[in-house]
């Protein structure tokens, strides 16, 4: 069974706080969810933080306690990682500027550990046609367009679903070769009406598995978009760019 919105919620809000950088309305929408749900607050996630600020400043250097690494686990498990139909996370830049912060190191990389797992039980895993319908269920004005594969990419295929209501959306990806993640990856582009048509907003940059079946890519937009024109897929520089020259073009999805 999944987990609902509000449980979903909830366990954003706590992780949130566990990383402190909740607001001062997002702690009022914590207790609040709180008290309506009867979720009694998971301590773990807190103290786990603070065990791991307190070893960044004294160990900065020394690996990762074996102890705290099992507790790393234990909670990986219990959240639950996905499975069935592979879901590709795009990768968020802010992220991998934090892991590659010397001050931080390995505490703030356990801490985004905690953040993404929890992400990842909020995007269920779910096979592509039931995600779609459960999106389209949600939302009665949803964009979706097919993927037509470009130059070297013509047997890529695919679809994409976006609601402006909910700001959240999807891929379906097929026939895209895969990619060494060290040499290149792949990044989305979303060109929206109300913004410049020279400069797409970055939807994220991911890999694709070499096992041959379809991908499920959830967008991470960087802005709020409304009523997107077109998805460009490119291939660009591993940890993608700030702005493409479009020399790899992969696919396209437009009206």
């Amino acid at each position: 069974m999944n987990p609902s919105d509000s449980e979903n919620r909830y366990n954003e809000l706590l992780a949130g706080r566990a990383l402190g950088d909740l607001t001062l309305e997002e702690e009022r929408e914590l207790a609040l969810l709180g008290e309506q749900s009867g979720i009694s607050p998971d301590a773990d996630l807190e103290l786990l933080a603070a065990s791991l600020a307190v070893e960044s400043v004294l160990q900065r250097l020394e690996p990762m306690p074996a102890g705290l690494a099992a507790r790393l686990h234990r909670k990986a498990d219990m959240i639950g990682l996905p499975g069935g139909s592979p879901i590709i996370y795009p990768q968020v830049p802010a992220w991998k500027n934090i892991l590659l912060n010397p001050m931080i190191g390995w505490a703030a990389a356990a801490a985004i550990l905690i953040l993404s797992l929890v992400l990842m039980r909020t995007e269920a895993p779910l096979p592509p046609e039931l995600a779609a319908a459960r999106l389209r269920s949600q939302d009665k004005d949803l964009i979706e367009r097919n993927f037509e594969g470009l130059g070297e990419f013509k047997q890529a295929s695919g679809q994409v679903l976006w609601s402006d209501a909910q700001q959240r959306g999807f891929m379906i990806l097929t026939g895209i070769p895969a990619n060494d993640a060290r040499k290149a990856q792949y990044q989305l582009w979303i060109v929206d009406p109300t913004r410049d048509a020279d400069a797409p907003v970055d939807g994220g940059v991911f890999d694709i598995p070499d096992n041959g079946s379809p991908v499920v890519v959830p967008i991470a937009s960087k802005l709020a978009l409304s009523k997107p024109q077109a998805f460009v897929i490119t291939l660009e520089h591993p940890g993608g760019v700030v702005k493409s020259k479009q020399e790899n073009l992969v696919a396209l999805a437009k009206n």
